[in-house]
């Protein structure tokens, strides 16, 4: 699939959505973002992506002129994107992470109210989980003040995943956050690092970039593996 095909679709879904505020922009590109990246589980290009979004939104730029077509950013967009692997990486990442969500028969614009509606979905998860992370935290420090030996003896040296640590705790995960959602912990007698996985990652890479799991995470990438909550020390773990 052709790198003009994913600019037609968000061109489409602005045009028909009447987004004319950088705002209102936002929220379409907001929601490709989240979508494709959760999708991929964080195996896109960003740089792809961003430059074709940046493409786009520049053409909204007042020009001294003429007023620019948003029909005519097919260059643009080619001449932004890197070199290598355009044709495998858009091909991959669009047929794998959008198109194939919805049935032949709905144009770009239905794609991006989909996307949209997703990411809408998921945002108010967010608190839900982060709420639910400082509970696990609570709890590691509890058990660093009454148990240490107990603590590092189960999760000093890896991570283990929450119901092994506080099967308790593990059992009152909310059951609105989304299906296959979990909690790793590893903790020593002073330090934690307590991570959720992917299912909530997108939304929280774009709400709250601090939580992302920098050691799992590149940079250069949609979506991500873990976020999550740690101490100063345990931040590399």
């Amino acid at each position: 699939m052709q790198p003009e095909k994913i600019t037609q679709a968000i061109r489409k879904a602005i045009v028909d959505r009447d987004a004319r505020s950088p705002a209102e922009r936002e929220k379409i590109y907001a929601a490709a973002r989240i979508a494709v990246g959760r999708q991929m589980n964080g195996g896109a290009n960003a740089a792809v992506i961003e430059a074709a979004i940046s493409a786009i939104e520049a053409s909204f730029a007042p020009k001294p002129e003429k007023k620019p077509s948003i029909f005519a950013l097919g260059p643009a967009i080619r001449n932004s994107l890197p070199p290598i692997g355009i044709g495998v990486l858009f091909g991959a990442l669009m047929v794998s992470a959008v198109w194939a969500l919805m049935p032949a028969s709905q144009d770009g614009n239905q794609v991006l109210e989909s996307l949209e509606r997703r990411y809408n979905e998921t945002l108010p998860q967010v608190p839900v989980a982060v709420d639910f992370l400082r509970k696990v935290s609570d709890s590691v420090i509890a058990m660093q003040k009454s148990d240490r030996a107990g603590l590092e003896a189960k999760a000093a040296k890896t991570f283990i995943q929450l119901r092994k640590l506080d099967p308790e705790l593990a059992a009152q995960m909310p059951a609105s956050l989304p299906r296959g959602s979990s909690v790793i912990v590893r903790a020593n007698a002073f330090d934690f690092k307590i991570l959720f996985n992917w299912t909530l990652c997108g939304a929280v890479q774009m709400t709250h970039p601090a939580m992302v799991d920098g050691v799992r995470t590149k940079a250069d990438v949609l979506g991500c593996p873990y976020f999550g909550l740690w101490t100063p020390a345990a931040a590399n773990w």
